[in-house]
């Protein structure tokens, strides 16, 4: 099994951005909408085709942050260099378009 260094990465108030050697790879965030109470929800999402299995919610951050290592080494297990090719392909010209869209606009 691959050893991969996430990094959670704040992108608003109990939102986290999950990175993997410089690549947005998924998210965690606090669902406080339900009056059930709060739970964490994770999932991973990288421009490929994801599994069902590949979200879920966790009662505090740390659960969350285990879950989705768990599942991210599972998913990461699954993909050939073709995907992990395709996948920073799409990635990176997402990238560039909306690099490319800010300047234009300013």
């Amino acid at each position: 099994m691959t050893d991969h260094n996430l990094s959670l990465r704040l992108i608003g108030l109990s939102d986290y951005r999950i990175i993997c050697d410089g690549r947005a790879i998924g998210r965690i965030r606090l669902a406080d909408e339900r009056s059930e109470g709060a739970t964490w929800q994770w999932s991973i999402n990288p421009p490929l085709p994801i599994p069902s299995w590949a979200k879920g919610t966790a009662t505090t951050l740390q659960d969350a942050k285990t879950a989705f290592q768990e599942a991210w080494q599972r998913f990461y297990a699954t993909l050939t260099p073709a995907d992990i090719e395709r996948w920073h392909r799409d990635q990176d010209r997402a990238r560039e378009r909306s690099e490319t869209n800010a300047g234009s606009r300013g």
